[in-house]
């Protein structure tokens, strides 16, 4: 070995000098693929580092303990303890089904890009729907035990209204007609994230609820097919103390995911009103399902916890 082929780490160069030499006749080829080489270990070295950073985070997801639901969602809000329906309706599940969980709001998104996500005893499990459908035949847990067949079928159309109409009519709301603005006074993002976050935000809604549908809609037309949706909710409920009757069922953990989205992260607009003002029986039923399931609320704000 000549000192030459040693850097001044010490580290045996030559095999890096042999892999960027080739002979005379073969320089036109190499400058052909050189980039080419010269990429895939630029890939090569960004997958490294992202399975180190997986791994790594692996470590911490599963040091949570065995059979306990490491819940990843998007950090709390000022007046709700999260801006994402399906993150409460997932909480409220776990709470419900008194299931032991921890909260991790590092990585918010994802498998299916979707928040939330959870990890459980080395298993990462997306989609609202499908965690709740493992979580109940993993833990042995039905919400629905109390209902007859008709009243379960009846509510999961309630459930699917919510999570898929409902749902809709308030994000293309708040991140599209109303840019963000009421939006951002329920967060605190951060100055540099509160300055960008409408200006993408606001034209990659307006795709997606153009390619969903309800963003042909006027704006007057979206607020009248949410209050169409919350008249259907508020019929359903009527006097019951929840959709489940007296105690709350599957439906209710999705169903109070998108009311709080009105009822706390919608304030001083008409959108809040659909249910303070015209559906007062939602009002009710948003409180009670907080103070039902959430004694802690007050603690889980983001205000409260950075105090």
């Amino acid at each position: 070995m000549t000192v030459e082929s040693v850097n001044s780490s010490g580290v045996d160069m030559t095999w890096f000098q042999k892999l960027f030499t080739l002979p005379e006749d073969g320089q036109d080829l190499y400058r052909f693929l050189k980039p080419v080489i010269v990429g895939g270990l630029g890939v090569f070295l960004v997958w490294k580092m992202f399975n180190r950073r997986k791994w790594k985070h692996r470590q911490e997801w599963d040091s949570v303990g065995k059979d306990v639901v490491l819940l990843h969602q998007f950090v709390r809000g000022k007046y709700c303890p999260n801006l994402s329906p399906f993150a409460l309706k997932v909480e409220t599940f776990l709470r419900l089904a008194n299931i032991k969980y921890e909260v991790d709001t590092k990585t918010p998104i994802g498998p299916k890009g979707k928040c939330p996500w959870i990890s459980i005893n080395g298993d990462d499990l997306a989609d609202s729907e499908f965690v709740i459908d493992d979580l109940s035949s993993r833990f042995g847990v039905s919400l629905d035990r109390h209902l007859d067949t008709q009243r379960a079928a009846v509510l999961e159309a309630v459930r699917i209204m919510a999570d898929d109409h409902l749902f809709w009519c308030v994000v293309a709301w708040r991140y599209w007609l109303d840019k963000c603005h009421t939006f951002l006074t329920t967060q605190k993002l951060g100055t540099v994230t509160t300055f960008m976050f409408p200006r993408f935000m606001v034209s990659g809604m307006k795709k997606k609820a153009q390619l969903q549908g309800i963003g042909h809609h006027t704006p007057h037309e979206i607020y009248l097919i949410c209050r169409k949706s919350c008249a259907t909710l508020a019929g359903v409920l009527g006097s019951d103390d929840f959709f489940g009757g007296s105690d709350p069922c599957r439906a209710d953990c999705a169903v109070f995911g998108q009311l709080t989205q009105l009822m706390w992260n919608a304030p001083g607009t008409r959108y809040e009103q659909l249910v303070t003002d015209v559906y007062p029986n939602l009002a009710r039923y948003c409180l009670r399902m907080k103070e039902r399931v959430y004694p802690d609320w007050t603690q889980l704000l983001i205000n409260h916890t950075q105090q």
